[in-house]
């Protein structure tokens, strides 16, 4: 079963619906899957920048980012330690930043620490925040504290990824971590991007399928389509008219267009998978 609900939410009491694109995982009840505690994002976040750092002193400034077309390894730390600032005035105050930031450092030397200091204070922001409690964000959910820990989480692993690779380290990403990304990609970033850029959804449904091992039973499994002119989100074992398999990794990097699609797939209607893939993720 399925209810119909605004663009960007998700029913997370989806049942079982039979066969997924002909495949059995064995009907396991799927579980809530939209975020983790609050405890794993603090870490993640210092971990991965303390990663990034690590990159930039690895090098060179001048590294291309292949995710981010024109952008300089320098570049990508000045954004992220940008990024970090502007959301722990966001969650201190309740609202956007008006200028008044700590610049980057123009000494190299230097821009690893502001980094590191910037996702510290990060941290410290998100450890006092309730994640349950009201707060201001400018995405389209709710207004929780989690949702800041979840999206400063996703970002920074996500450049971390960036980072490594642009200077030629072997960079992974932690599969339950990838499945929180996956989902607030499709239950954010798609509504905010075809919002933002009055796009429509594609007009068939998909599955998409993380074929991970060690993933908890009911995680990994999300079925996208449009009823009555809303997009509908649900966490389910279901077919689609088409359907993406592959590692949780690999679906969040191919929706994030930070890995070709080839490596995951496809089964059913290709044209369907290929309309999905095109909206943009952010």
């Amino acid at each position: 079963m399925f209810q119909t609900l605004p663009s960007g939410f998700v029913n997370h009491d989806a049942e079982p619906s039979g066969d997924s694109n002909g495949a059995d995982d064995g009907g396991d009840e799927p579980q809530r899957v939209d975020h983790a505690d609050a405890a794993t994002y603090l870490a993640s976040i210092t971990a991965d920048a303390d990663r990034i750092a690590a990159a930039w002193e690895v090098g060179p400034p001048s590294a291309p980012v292949t995710a981010c077309p024109g952008w300089t390894l320098r570049d990508l730390l000045v954004h992220t330690g940008a990024v970090h600032r502007w959301a722990t005035h966001a969650i201190v105050h309740a609202s956007p930043p008006d200028g008044g930031l700590s610049s980057a450092p123009d000494d190299g030397a230097e821009l690893g620490v502001w980094l590191r200091e910037g996702a510290n204070a990060l941290v410290d922001a998100l450890d006092d925040l309730d994640p349950d409690g009201e707060t201001w964000h400018p995405f389209p959910i709710e207004r929780r504290g989690w949702v800041w820990a979840r999206r400063q989480a996703i970002e920074t692993m996500l450049h971390r990824f960036d980072a490594e690779t642009a200077v030629g380290s072997t960079s992974t990403l932690r599969p339950d971590l990838a499945v929180v990304g996956v989902h607030e990609c499709l239950e954010v970033g798609y509504p905010r991007a075809t919002t933002r850029d009055g796009l429509s959804y594609p007009g068939a449904s998909l599955h998409i399928h993380c074929t991970d091992d060690e993933l908890p039973a009911g995680w990994g499994e999300w079925l996208l389509r449009v009823v009555g002119g809303d997009y509908v989100l649900t966490t389910e074992h279901a077919k689609g008219d088409a359907a993406l398999r592959g590692r949780a990794e690999d679906v969040l990097l191919v929706l994030m267009g930070r890995r070709d699609r080839d490596v995951l797939d496809v089964v059913g209607d290709d044209a369907a998978a290929a309309a999905w893939l095109e909206l943009p993720a952010w």
